[in-house]
């Protein structure tokens, strides 16, 4: 299912910005390796491998996390690993023509919601019997 059947298929708010998020950071990644295959292959990739064209911002909830920057910032969890990664990730970003950026670290979470906490629906809990039981069968 495509990101756009996605997206229409829940009124979820919850799943809305989730949905919008991943639509704007996958674009990133699409974005970087399309850069990175071009920059060093010195083809154009868009005129060799299909590459959709889908407009983050036809998306409410994906323009939020455009409006602050998330489309055009890469990042990198560790100091010592990609330590080339601006090589690749650098000039304007495709669709806003904004400056691309490398950070180290990973993005700073949202806010955690104090919520109560739901019984599980689809995992019950594990009891002693059932240990038992799955302890005999791994040992025959």
């Amino acid at each position: 299912m495509g990101k756009i059947r996605v997206y229409e298929a829940t009124q979820n708010p919850v799943a809305r910005e989730m949905i919008g998020y991943l639509i704007v950071r996958g674009g990133v990644h699409q974005e970087a390796y399309a850069k990175a295959l071009s920059d060093l292959s010195g083809a154009d990739v868009t005129k060799l491998l299909h590459v959709p064209e889908i407009d983050s911002m036809q998306f409410p909830h994906a323009k939020k996390f455009i409006d602050q920057g998330f489309h055009r910032i890469l990042y990198r969890f560790s100091p010592n690993d990609y330590t080339q990664l601006s090589e690749i990730w650098n000039g304007e970003q495709f669709d806003t023509g904004e400056p691309r950026e490398v950070q180290d670290g990973p993005p700073e979470g949202g806010e955690v919601p104090d919520l109560t906490p739901a019984p599980p629906l689809y995992a019950p809990g594990v009891n002693a019997e059932d240990i038992e039981e799955i302890a005999q069968r791994l040992g025959n």
